[in-house]
């Protein structure tokens, strides 16, 4: 039996019917979030405050399938404390997720079965490495065994940075405390997901465990097939054919991320220098906390600063980078930088005159440029229609948080986090009524399986042969 399913109506070896790999992978995601919502129902996975009399957990359902939603889909929005509303049983619960969602449940899927020996098909191949990014079929289990292995060397080498800081630095922690406190925000890091076992996230904490997860929360954000190509690269080598290169994909990735942290960095040094989260703080903290402001809308969660004291203009940009995201085959979401730019590209190459879309002297094919016109038109609609519904369900503004953003602002703020898969929020999450958390959780999973399952279909649909119609011009603009 294959792993993943045919196309409707195709039967397979034993005369079943299968489904397509796009909803192989929603119903994988799917599949995960529910058995996680389950598991944080058990009377041991919360703590004594939501026991009830005979002992059974009192938790909602509605807030255990938000967490389960938000941890598998790599979030980081929370409804309940993490460190304190969840026992560690629970927080084992959230931190499994978090790791299968980050690493995508395919891939884990087909690690286990590479384990145990049973042979992969060509169509799992090609499912496999499309929700990585990567469009072949020659390495696909190599490829699944490098990222498991590249996550965990990563993931390892973070949580000894933070466990050093964690248990001789200012916070003081005992030995087994530090120890899960680093694996736990190291892998929640790496993955982009933004759930901390404290209240207050990263606010107060050393530089160097800041810096750590920055470090952590942009090599997730770059992607397996970009980090796979640089460290194949062999510099040193001088024959430039042995040397490898850049893939174009790489080239585009490492500029956009380098372009949007540095702009980033300076524009939230400038915003929030007068306000209460940077106000007082010396030069070099700011720029740390304007740093970690660009970085963390990448897809990761963590703060170092409130959000709920943020100017305007500052939640605005925030914004813009929770809607760009990270980066195709990486642990985050968002639209994605390659999307991003090749749009860009495709502006400047209508203004010049071009025919074609070209980026570092390659020609982008033109169903690229449609995927990534189709990708972003339907993320809009969709964080539209999401926040237009947010707003209709939360009538009660006044019992929120106090924030410079407006009413819509904010919920629109909360909906682009969700389908961004950030896990940032102003203070409002708490607050949301059933509704509004129904609404926030079906963005996350959409938010988190939406863009992938769209790139699957149209890398498995047949290019039918082009019809010609008579032109007739339409005015735009």
């Amino acid at each position: 039996m294959s792993l993943f399913f045919k196309k409707r109506g195709e039967a397979g070896p034993e005369g079943r019917k299968r489904i397509s790999p796009p909803k192989a992978v929603a119903f994988s995601f799917l599949l995960a979030i529910l058995f996680g919502s389950l598991l944080l129902e058990l009377p041991f996975a919360t703590s004594r405050k939501y026991k009830d009399e005979s002992g059974r957990n009192s938790l909602p359902y509605i807030d255990a399938l938000f967490t389960a939603t938000s941890a598998t889909c790599v979030t980081g929005l929370a409804v309940k404390d993490t460190g304190k509303d969840f026992s560690l049983f629970g927080q084992l619960v959230i931190l499994l997720l978090i790791q299968a969602g980050g690493l995508g449940i395919m891939t884990m899927s087909t690690f286990f079965l590479l384990l145990f020996g049973r042979r992969i098909t060509l169509r799992d191949s090609v499912t496999v490495r499309a929700s990585l990014g990567e469009r072949g079929v020659k390495s696909a289990a190599a490829f699944v065994r490098y990222a498991l292995v590249l996550t965990l060397v990563v993931e390892l080498a973070g949580a000894l940075v933070l466990f050093w800081r964690f248990h001789w630095g200012r916070d003081s922690l005992g030995l087994a405390t530090a120890a899960y406190h680093a694996i736990f925000h190291a892998v929640s890091a790496f993955c982009n997901a933004g759930f901390s076992l404290y209240t207050n996230s990263l606010r107060g904490k050393e530089w160097l465990a800041v810096m750590t997860v920055v470090v952590l929360i942009v090599l997730g954000g770059l992607g397996f097939i970009v980090l796979y190509n640089i460290l194949n690269l062999r510099l040193w080598r001088k024959d430039r054919f042995a040397r490898g290169r850049l893939t174009l994909q790489s080239r585009i990735v490492l500029w956009a991320t380098g372009l949007l942290l540095a702009t980033g960095l300076i524009a939230f040094f400038v915003l929030e220098w007068n306000t209460s989260g940077m106000a007082g703080e010396p030069i070099p903290m700011r720029l740390m906390h304007s740093l970690f402001c660009s970085v963390t809308p990448r897809t990761a969660g963590f703060n170092s600063i409130s959000y709920r004291e943020m100017s305007a203009p500052g939640l605005l940009l925030t914004v813009f980078l929770m809607f760009v995201g990270a980066s195709p085959g990486s642990t985050g979401g968002g639209i994605k930088t390659c999307t991003f730019v090749v749009l860009a590209g495709t502006a400047y190459a209508i203004i010049r005159g071009q025919r074609n879309v070209v980026l570092f002297r390659k020609t982008v094919p033109a169903r690229v440029v449609q995927e990534a016109t189709a990708v972003v038109l339907i993320a809009l609609l969709f964080v539209f229609a999401s926040a237009m519904a947010l707003t209709i369900s939360e009538r009660a503004p006044e019992s929120w948080p106090a924030s410079q953003g407006g009413f819509a602002l904010r919920t629109t703020f909360e909906v682009m986090s969700g389908f961004g898969t950030v896990g940032l929020s102003t203070g409002i999450t708490p607050f949301l009524s059933v509704v509004g958390k129904v609404i926030i959780t079906v963005t996350m999973f959409v938010g988190r399986t939406g863009p992938l399952a769209l790139a699957l279909v149209v890398a498995g649909r047949e290019v039918l042969p082009p019809v010609e119609y008579p032109e007739e011009a339409v005015m735009v603009g």
